[in-house]
């Protein structure tokens, strides 16, 4: 037995939000879920689970999914399907891919794949107990529709492999005996190839489109890699309640959506090393990179906590889509922070998006979902057997 939570759509205030198809991935499955909670479209894409796991999924323009697999078992690899559901391209590098991908306009893909270090740089490390080990970080790659890799970066060449996580995570641990602080050196989970904005615009050359942003969850910073030189050329660690802790999914917003140029971050809070206020504790972090100053921050004490993944989205009327993945729950909230749109989804998605009714040509085939208010009762409370006429 366990506990029984409410699951759909549980809070929707509709002349507050900015309404569009939320894309849902889980085992297997793929589905678009409308502002009530409804499936408006759904993909079956790996009905046997022989892909693997299925860490991230976006919608591309033209209605294809991309969408990136892999376990254990299965060596990460991404794949594009069509509206019905079937693979059009597929590209499987050689270290495996994991954690996330960035299309271009171009046609190519970004990916972080994991890279062993090499000998002579394995020499390098003063830790006792890391130089004993093999010692994971990654390589990022951009690939061609032709599965030709046209620019790759090491991180090996370019980081110190003695920057690391303070805080041993034993091999024994929940994560996985590869998943740890101490074989699993960056733990790379987000990349984002930098949009065309303000500050680049304005001459700082540091966010010049075309760069590369960078997600180092092992050692709590984002940063950005000139894609020319391979130097990093901007990083952020943060100060708000000790700085970042195991975060995902920064991105700089683009041009057309409030806040453009700035940074949104989801920082976790797992295992803070410099403040524990932040210990159990997630926040949602918008950044000026020209100053490094915060410009908004969410965060709702110990009542908002995602451990590992999660995810978060600025949409067009300035609200906020934000992911607490462990405990599955989906929700938009106001730049006033107030929670307009609440969903409890009963897949296991990491990562969800959230596209506007009129983002592809496909969704003009779907039929107009019809916006209902939801308002959540006070409390709620489970009757007697007898008393329902069970």
């Amino acid at each position: 037995m366990k506990s029984v939570f409410p699951i759909g759509t549980t809070i929707y205030k509709p002349e507050k939000c900015s309404a569009g198809y939320n894309l849902v991935s889980g085992t297997g499955v793929v589905k678009l879920i409308n502002m009530n909670g409804e499936i408006s479209h759904q993909w079956n894409i790996d009905p046997g689970n022989k892909k693997g796991f299925i860490h991230r999924t976006r919608l591309l323009p033209n209605g294809h999914l991309m969408i990136l697999f892999g376990s254990n078992k299965v060596p990460g690899h991404i794949a594009e399907f069509d509206w019905q559901g079937d693979e059009t391209w597929s590209y499987t590098p050689e270290h495996s891919a994991h954690h996330d991908f960035w299309p271009t306009d171009r046609g190519t893909v970004f990916l972080i794949c994991t890279c062993e270090l090499p000998k002579e740089y394995n020499q390098k490390i003063t830790d006792p107990i890391r130089k004993e080990k093999s010692i994971f970080g990654d390589e990022l790659i951009e690939v061609s529709r032709e599965k030709k890799i046209v620019w790759s970066w090491f991180q090996h060449e370019h980081m110190d492999v003695n920057w690391c996580n303070p805080i041993p995570a034993n091999q024994n641990w929940i994560g996985g005996e590869n998943n740890n602080t101490i074989t699993d050196w960056t733990h790379t989970n987000t990349i984002q190839e930098l949009p065309q904005n303000k500050w680049f615009d304005a001459g700082d050359t540091r966010f010049k489109p075309g760069n590369i942003l960078q997600s180092l969850r092992q050692l709590d910073t984002i940063n950005i890699i000139n894609k020319e030189s391979g130097s990093v050329v901007w990083s952020y660690t943060g100060d708000y309640n000790g700085g970042l802790s195991g975060q995902h999914e920064p991105h700089m917003i683009e041009k057309g959506l409030p806040g453009a140029g700035n940074i949104i971050v989801f920082d976790n809070g797992a295992s803070p090393n410099k403040d524990l206020a932040h210990c159990g504790c997630s926040y949602v972090l918008e950044i000026n990179p020209s100053d490094n100053n915060l410009v908004w921050v969410y965060e709702d004490s110990h009542f908002f906590f995602a451990r590992f993944t999660a995810n978060c989205q600025r949409l067009p009327n300035g609200n906020t889509l934000i992911l607490e993945s462990l405990c599955r729950r989906l929700f938009e909230v106001t730049p006033e922070k107030e929670i307009v749109w609440e969903h409890i989804q009963t897949d296991p998605a990491q990562r969800i998006y959230r596209y506007p009714y009129d983002y592809c040509d496909f969704f003009k085939k779907l039929p107009i979902p019809r916006e209902r208010q939801v308002t959540p009762p006070k409390e709620l409370r489970i009757q007697p057997d007898e008393e329902r006429n069970l």
